[in-house]
Formats: C-alpha cells, sequence, structure tokens
C-alpha cells in the first residue's frame, strides 16, 4: 500500500513547505518571507552615535500631569497627527547630520559568555516527558531575576516541572492500537473554549521525587547560593513562568508563580523568608495559566494582577496527534511512534485570562468579568503592560497562539475594550493569525513612541509591530527580521540595548515544540541557537556568530529575562531550557560605551513604579523607557531601566512622569551610575 500524508483538521499553527501531513494540525505550505522595503516604507533609519555634554550641577523640578478633561469612548480611541512622508524625510537628514557630526569611537564587538559553571547555579529544568506527548511538556519553564532581599544583587528564581511518566489516561481520540501503529479517530470541529468553571489540578503520582522551583542568592561575587528550603519558594506544582513585584507596597518584592494547576502567590516577609498567601490572597486561579504582569491599571497606587491562561487542556484530555500514513474502511488514520508529535494547539479550546483587582488589604478581587477580558477566544501565552496610548492609564497586550492578539485598551472606569484590530496588532500584515509566544514593547526607532515584537513559529517570521502614532504597523520585512527567523521559533524576547549605542536591539530565544519538526518543516530543527540582533539605523542585523559561542548552541530556548545581575552596567540574560539546564550569561564589553540605570521608587503611586516613565536626552539623542513588570515570555526581569549613552558623558535632560500624574525633571546628570529616584525627591546615586 503506497503511503499517504494529509491533514486532518482545518486550521493550526504549525506551518510547513514540506509533505509530511499530521493528525492534530494542519501544515500550510508556507512561502519564503517577503524581501525587505525600502527604509521610507518602514523603519526611520538613525544614526548609532552619541555626544558629549559638558555643563555643570544638577537640578530639578516637578509638575503635575494635567488628567485629561474627557476620556475617549471604550471603542474610539484619540488620533494625533499622522506622520507623513515629509516628516520622515525631515528626520532622515536630521539623524544623518547628527552622525556626521558625533559618531562613536568603535569598540570591540560584545560577547556573551556563559558563565552558569562557576556560578553554583545547577538547576536543570525538568519537563517530565515520557512518551505520552502531554502539551504541557513543551512549553516551560520560567525564570525571574530580582532583588529579594534588598542587597543591591539581583537574585534568581527559576521554574521547574516534574516527571510525569507514571501518569497515564487513555487518549480520547485512540480506537484501537496494533503492534506498528495508533488508529486514530479524525478530528471533528474545533474543540468550544473553555467552560467558566474549567480547572486543573495535576500533582505528581505516588512516589515522584519533585525537585520544585528554585532560588539562588547573588552572592555578590559571580557566585549565588540555592537557598529555596529556607526562603519556602520550592513550589512543586507542574509549573510555567512566574511574575515579581511588590503588590502590598512594604518595600520588598513579592513572588507569583503560575502553573498548569493552581498558580502560587508568595509574600516576602522581609526577612529572608516568603509565605505562601495563596489562599488569603484569592489569587489562585486553577487553569493552564502562562505568563503574568502586575500592573496598576486603576492608578489606585496598589498593583493588580494579569494572568494569561492557555488551553483547555487536560491529561484525561490527551490525544494522539502527528503524521498518519494509511487509513482504514473505517476512516481511522494510522500514526507510528517514528510520526508521532505533540499535539497542535487547535486539537484544544481556549481559557479566558483572569484580572484580579488588589484590594489593598493582602487580598484581591476577580474582575475579569466587569473589566471586558474574560474572553475564551485567546489562547495567552506572552503579556504585557504600558500606557500605548499615552492617556495616563496602562492597557494591555496579550499574545495568542494561533487565533488573534488581545490589545487591551484602558478605558479608565475599570474597563477594557480590545482594540487590537482596528489597531492593526491583532494580525500580521498578511490579516494572518501568527502562533504568538513571547513579546515586550520599547522604542525601536527613537520616535518617542512604543513599538511591539512578537515572537512566533517558525515559518511564519516574528513580528515588529511600529506604533505610527494612529495605529501599529507591521514593519517585519523593512526592519530586516523575516528571513532571520523564518526558519526558528521563537519564545523569550527583550529590546535591550546590548552595546550601549543608544538604540533597542533584540535577543530572542529560540527552540521548537516538535520533536519530529523535520518530518513537518524540512530544513527546521527541533535544538535551535538563540539570536542576537543588532539595530542598525532601524534596521536589524544578525550578529549572533560574533557576540560569543552561546549563540553557537542549539537549544530548546524558552524564557529569557534580562537584567545587570553583576552592576557592572550592562545586561546580562538569564535563559531557560525545555527538559535543559538554565544558564546565566554574562555581557562582556557592552559597558565599554557609558550607560544609565534607574531605579524608581513610588509613593503616591505603586512603590515599584510600574507604569512610571522616564525620558533622558544624552548627546542630543532622546530615549524614553517605562517600567513594567511582566514581558518576554514566562519570565520578570530587572526592573531598573536602562538606557545606552554611547560616548555622551553627561545626560542633558532626565523627565519622568509617574503614574500619580507627577512630573519631574532633572538636568545636567552624570553617566554610569545606578540614579535611585523616588517620587517628589531629588536623585540620588544607589
Amino acid at each position: 500500500m503506497a503511503t499517504h500524508f494529509s491533514t486532518n483538521n482545518s486550521r493550526s499553527h504549525y506551518h510547513s513547505g514540506g509533505d509530511l501531513r499530521g493528525v492534530g494540525w494542519e501544515l500550510r505550505a508556507g512561502s519564503l518571507p517577503p524581501k525587505p522595503q525600502e527604509a521610507a516604507q518602514g523603519a526611520m533609519p538613525r544614526s548609532r552615535a552619541g555626544s558629549p555634554a559638558s555643563t555643570e550641577g544638577t537640578r530639578s523640578d516637578m509638575s503635575e500631569r494635567p488628567h485629561p478633561t474627557h476620556r475617549r469612548s471604550s471603542t474610539t480611541k484619540q488620533t494625533p497627527i499622522t506622520k507623513t512622508n515629509l516628516k520622515w524625510q525631515v528626520a532622515t537628514l536630521t539623524i544623518a547630520l547628527h552622525c556626521l557630526l558625533a559618531c562613536d569611537t568603535p569598540i570591540p564587538p560584545v560577547q556573551y559568555t556563559d558563565i552558569t559553571p562557576q556560578t553554583n547555579i545547577t538547576f536543570t529544568h525538568q519537563s517530565g516527558a515520557a512518551g505520552q506527548y502531554f502539551l504541557i511538556e513543551t512549553m516551560g519553564a520560567g525564570a525571574a531575576f530580582f532583588d529579594y532581599d534588598n542587597d543591591g544583587h539581583l537574585d534568581i528564581y527559576l521554574v521547574n516541572g516534574f516527571d510525569l511518566s507514571r501518569i497515564y489516561a487513555h487518549p480520547i481520540n485512540l480506537a484501537y492500537q496494533s503492534s506498528a501503529h495508533y488508529w486514530v479517530e479524525k478530528s471533528g470541529p474545533l474543540p468550544p473554549p473553555a467552560s467558566p468553571t474549567y480547572a486543573v489540578d495535576l500533582t505528581p503520582a505516588h512516589g515522584v521525587v519533585v525537585a520544585g522551583n528554585a532560588l539562588y542568592h547573588n552572592n555578590g561575587d559571580a557566585t549565588f547560593t540555592d537557598i529555596t528550603q529556607q526562603t519556602g519558594v520550592g513550589d512543586q506544582g507542574y509549573g510555567m513562568g512566574c511574575a515579581v513585584a511588590d503588590y502590598d507596597n512594604d518595600g520588598h518584592q513579592d513572588l507569583y508563580v503560575t502553573n498548569f494547576g493552581p498558580n502560587v502567590l508568595y509574600r516576602n516577609n522581609g526577612d529572608a523568608t516568603f509565605t505562601d498567601i495563596t489562599a488569603q490572597a484569592g489569587v489562585a486561579a486553577p487553569q493552564w495559566s502562562t505568563s503574568a504582569a502586575f500592573f496598576d491599571y486603576d492608578n489606585d497606587g496598589q498593583l493588580d494582577l494579569y494572568i494569561a491562561n492557555y488551553l483547555n487542556f487536560t491529561v484525561q484530555t490527551n490525544k494522539i496527534c502527528g503524521g498518519y500514513v494509511k487509513t482504514d474502511d473505517r476512516g481511522h488514520r494510522a500514526i507510528g511512534d517514528d510520526t508521532r508529535s505533540y499535539c497542535s494547539p487547535d486539537e484544544y479550546g481556549g481559557v479566558a485570562d483572569v484580572l484580579y483587582h488588589n484590594n489593598g488589604d493582602a487580598t484581591f478581587a476577580d474582575v475579569s468579568i466587569q473589566a471586558g477580558i474574560a474572553s475564551s477566544a485567546g489562547k495567552g501565552l506572552g503579556v504585557v503592560a504600558w500606557d500605548y496610548d499615552t492617556d495616563g492609564d496602562q492597557d494591555l497586550f496579550v499574545a495568542n497562539d494561533g487565533v488573534a492578539n488581545f490589545l487591551y485598551q484602558n478605558n479608565g472606569d475599570g474597563t477594557f475594550a480590545d482594540v487590537a484590530l482596528s489597531s492593526g496588532i491583532a494580525y500580521n500584515a498578511r490579516g494572518e493569525d501568527e502562533a504568538c509566544m513571547g513579546v515586550d514593547f520599547g522604542d525601536y526607532d527613537n520616535d518617542g513612541d512604543y513599538d511591539l515584537f512578537v515572537t512566533n513559529f517558525s515559518r511564519e517570521t516574528n513580528t515588529l509591530y511600529r506604533n505610527d502614532g494612529e495605529r501599529f504597523i507591521d514593519v517585519t520585512a523593512a526592519a530586516g527580521l523575516s528571513r532571520s527567523s523564518w526558519s526558528l521559533l521563537g519564545f523569550g524576547t527583550n529590546f535591550l540595548d546590548y552595546d550601549h549605542d543608544g538604540d533597542l536591539d533584540l535577543y530572542i530565544a529560540n527552540g521548537h515544540v516538535l520533536d519530529k519538526v523535520a518530518l513537518f518543516q524540512p530544513g527546521v530543527e527541533y535544538a535551535q541557537k538563540p539570536q542576537l540582533l543588532r539595530n542598525d539605523g532601524g534596521r536589524y542585523a544578525d550578529v549572533s556568530d560574533s557576540s560569543g559561542a552561546w549563540f553557537s548552541r542549539r537549544q530548546l530556548g524558552r524564557s529569557a529575562a534580562f537584567g545587570d545581575y553583576d552592576n557592572d552596567g550592562d545586561i546580562d540574560l538569564l535563559a531557560t531550557h525545555g527538559g535543559g539546564p538554565a544558564a546565566l550569561v554574562r555581557n562582556d564589553g557592552g559597558n565599554g560605551r557609558n550607560w544609565s540605570m534607574v531605579k524608581v521608587v513610588g509613593k503616591r503611586s505603586n512603590r515599584d513604579g510600574v507604569g512610571a516613565e522616564v525620558r533622558l536626552t544624552s548627546g542630543n539623542r532622546p530615549q524614553v523607557r517605562q517600567v513594567r513588570s511582566g514581558s518576554s515570555y514566562l519570565s520578570a526581569s530587572d526592573p531598573r531601566l536602562h538606557f545606552g549613552l554611547g560616548a555622551s558623558r553627561r545626560i542633558e535632560r532626565l523627565e519622568i512622569t509617574w503614574p500619580s500624574g507627577l512630573r519631574q525633571h532633572f538636568e545636567d546628570v552624570p553617566v554610569n551610575e545606578v540614579l535611585l529616584i523616588e517620587e517628589g525627591e531629588e536623585i540620588a546615586r544607589q
């Protein structure tokens, strides 16, 4: 009998240019990504240079940001003036002139060095994979940089799964099994979304030893100590990700862990211990949760909590999926062990996300329905909060897997409206949904507003959305990002100025979810290399091969957290890998140019200053950052705001706008220091 390769269901995020088709996904044949367009059609070119300033003294002033006298409706956004072609041309000429007058002195290429062996970090993620192909095995694991003990050094938290080998449930689509094949039912219509009562609670089988999550204390000498047991944060659920924030404004960073099953909130007691207060706080969210973010959506000074939920998968609804090779006379399809793989998310329905309002008394209230975010149409993996429309309150972007993304515009009255479609961010430029994983925002073109970057599935390309003031424009091809990501599957990501030249570069953790992906997408690998993309005037160049041996390793990259763990001024990274060891990777040479780092402390605003915006001008180059909790994929990064300053020796002006509405500005600020700004106070140096 001839071997047949065909598709089983109508749509999925698993794409292929090959012939093998599978039960559990559709492999849409993809064409090569479009060739990059001219810069005038996409990203604005600009210099990679800075210039020195030389004035003395520091002064500040404070003013209240005026609150809007009226707010937009829940479906209509105020529209600024459109950027015209003339504006682009003038901006381009201005930047070119600036480059001629003030270019940096070249520095050697920055190298990223894996220093894990010398740090005493021995964590290895347990995916639990044991041949059952449970979908949860493909998605972990999270990580965080945070200073739990306020000693000025970033500590490390790592999220774990556990061994699934003794857990079994009969696959619901298995009709019968022969010696060589699993014979499965043909998939029916797409499954319905999860019911409002959907919940899961996976526990390890009897006798299984669970390593649990891990907290490593930064000793300040490039070594770490495992302090999980004494601090009490070794949750033993099947972990996904984490978020960090001082939710109770007591000056200590608290920790939220997302799981396949009930989540956990650990309150930092301030004495090097934590207490599990999940039940008291009412934030268990017992679904399949992935990324989470703390943010103050109602500007009451208390950090609220948003949780992205994924699929209504359970162990009891597991299916057998993969490439089938023949059918029987009853329409059953044969899948062998050599073609079996993980199911597509399209085999399962979505689960509504959760928004918890912080009541200010160590409890939270589930306001998902009244806030308008309880849509079960999503399959959330990444989330980030920021004030995208600059109206003074925090909005939300949710990266969904294989369905339209969400952009929840904050209406200022406790409700949100999904404006992703009208804002150009629900789909890519071709109107296609993508398998979105990780996300970050930043002003990559230095035009004063925040753009968005989303990592996606192989044969889709990652997506860069430029904020043009009216809406978001997919400029992936114009920015040179299509071909570099075409054969890769991206997860964790971050905008960062790794070389301190004054613009935002990109890091991407890559690794596939299909162990037999080469059968379905020829030329695509399971283990993949991470990437470092340098911003060259609004277009990105892949500099991975010249940035250290770290970028030559093929791994199952998942989460990535970013921060200056050694306080030398440049951005290091913490990487996790599905079923593999975590890695601490040091930036060597990024501080060859000047820099500034800003730590904010709110008083009227939430103490972490989440939502505070810092605008900095150095060498006549403006830059902007916003404090956030949550971004990338399943991870939490250093909350301090980092700026690369090139050759500039002073900061001419630094302005901060707080969530409370207070504005402060400072002039003639020194560089190469960590600046501490408390709301309403003068700058201090850490």
